[in-house]
């Protein structure tokens, strides 16, 4: 009896295990066709990454906390709804204007393209940005750097004092002394810093500490020979700045009140001469034409400022 009940339990003992291997042979397949799909998917990206080798550096100069691939996919998503946006409104205006289908199915891979590129050239624009945000208050805190070392400060407490109150330029100081607090030498930070900015005058004062700190001379003496030269180029800009808004304004006068003004009071005039009415239509298209011109003229003054508070 003793036998027969152990050849028993041998024998559901092995139903059991042969059961349990049959059971998940469905789900094993189905992850196994998810990993295929989760790797050719992982090998598109990879490709379109290594098309950008630079991705990684300016995802970190643009303050961008992202993976390069999560960066690639998420523009790749984008740019394929953008596509089939604008491929129904052409296949709308095609069935409207009688436009060949064929030229709309040509136009969408291009559009996919270019909303693409435009995705990564983003990052250029917010790298861009950050630029200008930091060189507006560079050289002021430059100048409380260097009282800091005159007064005696060691180089650190320095950066210290300028982690604040300055807006995106002390977010720069800031990430230089959380480096250093972390181990990191002083000479690697600076170059860190360096080298993940393109703010000029930022860049300037950094290099300038850096080549002080590893030719041992006086930190003081060449920051503040830096500042006075940015300083001096800011002077120079700021009068290459008033001399633009001369003819700026001249212009602005010209094409965007005068003009517009004699414009229609003439129209008007000459409109009950001629069998030409001025109805609501008309002077709806020219108040448009005076906004996007009012427009255009604020987009100069403004990309013509300079790009420091003064």
């Amino acid at each position: 009896m003793g036998e027969s009940e152990k050849k028993e339990e041998v024998k559901q003992a092995l139903e059991k295990i042969i059961a349990q291997k049959k059971e998940p042979q469905l789900p094993a397949t189905r992850a196994e066709g998810r990993r295929a799909r989760v790797g050719w998917d992982k090998r598109i990206i990879g490709v379109v990454v290594k098309q950008f080798p630079d991705l990684p550096r300016k995802l970190e100069m643009a303050d961008m906390d992202i993976d390069p691939r999560d960066f690639a996919t998420r523009t790749l998503l984008n740019a394929f709804v953008m596509m089939i946006i604008f491929t129904i409104v052409l296949a709308m205006l095609a069935s409207v204007f009688q436009f060949p289908w064929l030229l709309v199915v040509l136009i969408s891979p291009v559009l996919f393209f270019v909303f693409f590129i435009m995705g990564i050239g983003a990052i250029d624009v917010k790298i861009s940005q950050k630029a200008r945000e930091v060189d507006r208050d560079s050289l002021f805190a430059g100048r409380d750097m260097l009282i800091a070392l005159k007064s005696g400060a060691p180089l650190f407490n320095a950066l210290v004092g300028v982690r604040k109150d300055y807006g995106a330029t002390s977010k720069e100081f800031q990430k230089i002394v959380e480096r250093v607090d972390s181990g990191i030498p002083a000479e690697i930070a600076l170059q860190q810093a360096y080298e993940s900015n393109k703010a000029p005058s930022f860049r300037r004062i950094i290099l300038q500490v850096l080549m002080s700190l590893r030719s041992g001379s006086d930190i003081g003496t060449g920051l503040e020979s830096a500042l006075n030269q940015i300083s001096q180029e800011q002077i120079i800009e700021i009068k290459r700045y008033g001399q633009k808004l001369n003819p700026i304004a001249m212009f602005y006068m010209l094409f965007a009140i005068i003009l517009p003004s004699l414009g229609v009071a003439i129209g008007v005039i000459l409109s009950s001469f001629v069998s030409f009415d001025v109805d609501f239509g008309t002077l709806t298209i020219v108040l448009v034409f005076l906004a996007l011109m009012q427009y255009a003229f604020m987009t100069i003054l403004r990309s013509s400022r300079p790009n420091f508070d003064i």
